[in-house]
């Protein structure tokens, strides 16, 4: 009798161990990416807001002087989230002008591939821009 219960605790015991591991091997490969986030940059406001909360948690601005450094803290804020937007666009810019310059001076063959790499790196970086993980780079190592 005693036997009995001693074989039920075991196979009770190896069920629970079993329910356990699947758990764990579930939450590991079913693993969801985080999600998609496609928003746009914060505001120039929403800066300031935060510059300003920052200054005064963590350097102790008094509220008179928050009303006096908030006009200047929302002007160059605003300038900028300007010169930011600007240099996104200058960047940009040269960067196909660069590619595309680059590009005559290669074989067909190395054009292709060098298409290829700067299709990947762009959907790599536009990825991150949504807040996707990106997935790992692909291995050069067979292309050569």
């Amino acid at each position: 009798m005693k036997s009995n219960w001693m074989l039920i605790a075991l196979l009770a015991g190896i069920f629970v161990a079993g329910l356990g591991t699947g758990t764990l091997v579930t939450l590991r490969v079913c693993r969801r990416p985080p999600p998609v986030v496609n928003r746009p940059p914060p505001s120039p406001e929403t800066w300031s807001a935060k510059h300003i909360e920052r200054m005064v948690k963590d350097v102790g601005v008094q509220p008179d002087q928050v009303e006096k450094i908030r006009p200047i803290v929302d002007k160059r804020m605003l300038e900028i989230y300007q010169l930011r937007d600007r240099f996104l666009d200058n960047n940009r810019a040269i960067r196909q002008e660069m590619e595309r310059e680059v590009s005559e001076l290669l074989t067909p063959e190395q054009r292709d591939r060098y298409e290829r790499i700067n299709r990947e790196f762009h959907e790599r970086a536009r990825r991150q821009e949504r807040g996707e993980r990106p997935p790992p780079p692909p291995d050069r190592s067979a292309e050569k």
